[in-house]
C-alpha cells in the first residue's frame, strides 16, 4: 500500500466545505478568483485533499455546517481535477464510499471534503514536502 503524507505550506489555502442536503448534481467549487491570497492569473497547485466524516454534521444550517471531523481518508481527485487551473468543480459524488468500502467504522460514507491548496504563477509542480512511503 502506498501512503502519501505532505506537509502542507503554512500559506496553504484551507477549502473546507460539507456536503449539501441534498447533494444530487451538487458541486465544490475551488476558484482562484474568490479567494483573497491569490493573485489574478494564478492557478491551483493542491497540497493534499482529504474526504471525510464529521459528527457534528448538520445540512439543515446555510451552509451546511461539519466543523470538525471524526475520520477521513486522503483522496486524489482534487489535484487531478484542479492543478494548473483557476477553478475547478468536484462533485459531491467524492464523498459516496466506492465499492461498498466504509470511509470508517463511523460512518460508509463522508459529509466533508478539505482541500489545502495554494496560488501559483504557471504550471503546479508537487510540493517538496511530499513523500510516498
Amino acid at each position: 500500500m502506498i501512503q502519501l503524507t505532505c506537509v502542507v505550506d503554512v500559506d496553504a489555502i484551507r477549502f473546507h466545505r460539507c456536503r449539501a442536503a441534498v447533494p444530487a448534481n451538487e458541486f465544490f467549487t475551488l476558484d482562484t478568483s474568490v479567494e483573497p491570497d491569490c493573485l489574478p492569473g494564478q492557478v491551483i497547485s493542491v497540497q493534499s485533499a482529504l474526504v471525510g466524516y464529521s459528527v457534528s454534521y448538520n445540512p439543515y444550517t446555510v451552509p451546511p455546517t461539519c466543523p470538525w471531523w471524526n475520520c477521513s481518508k486522503p483522496t486524489g481527485v482534487p489535484a487531478r481535477l484542479c492543478n494548473g487551473r483557476t477553478s475547478c468543480r468536484i462533485s459531491q459524488k467524492i464523498l459516496n464510499s466506492p465499492g461498498g468500502t466504509a470511509l470508517c467504522a463511523l460512518q460508509r460514507d463522508g459529509n466533508f471534503i478539505r482541500v489545502e491548496f495554494t496560488c501559483v504563477t504557471g504550471r503546479p509542480m508537487i510540493s517538496p514536502s511530499c513523500h510516498i512511503l
